[in-house]
């Protein structure tokens, strides 16, 4: 397969990724000024755990199959630690985000951190994509625009 059609399914699912970040980011701001309370929060957060996990090792997964292995390494520990922070999750717990601790400040701004980041990362790799699959198609990786004159 070509490599612009890898590209173009990073970029549908890193604007997934992107945009069910931004959602768990206002969920938690919700939170935070008490328009929410803790059990509604958490159940929101916790029904896309595991689509948040499942579409991150998607991309992993495709960035291994079209051979970008240096962005596959700035992918990996974003994987790793949505799936780490889901394998130490407390026996008990109702899911990732449990409704009795996060509440807790310390939580909170850690989870708000946590969002932030991924946002940030979610945000630079959608519009590394998009550099990347403009200069795939015309073909000239060091400048991706058009030299060429528009005919009308």
């Amino acid at each position: 397969m070509d490599s612009e059609y890898f590209y173009m399914i990073c970029i549908l699912v890193s604007s997934l990724l992107l945009f069910l970040t931004v959602y768990l980011m206002i969920t938690l701001g919700d939170l935070e000024s008490d328009y929410i309370n803790s059990r509604d929060c958490a159940a929101k957060m916790n029904f896309w755990t595991l689509p948040r996990i499942g579409l991150q090792i998607l991309h992993s997964v495709v960035l291994l199959c079209s051979g970008e292995w240096k962005i596959l390494i700035i992918s990996l520990p974003f994987s790793s630690w949505l799936v780490y922070r889901k394998l130490k999750q407390a026996p008990g717990h109702s899911g990732l985000y449990d409704p009795t601790e996060i509440h807790n400040r310390d939580k909170l701004r850690f989870n708000l951190a946590e969002c932030l980041g991924f946002m940030g990362y979610h945000l630079a790799s959608f519009f590394l994509y998009m550099y990347m699959i403009v200069s795939t198609l015309t073909g000239n990786p060091d400048n991706p625009t058009v030299t060429k004159e528009v005919p009308w």
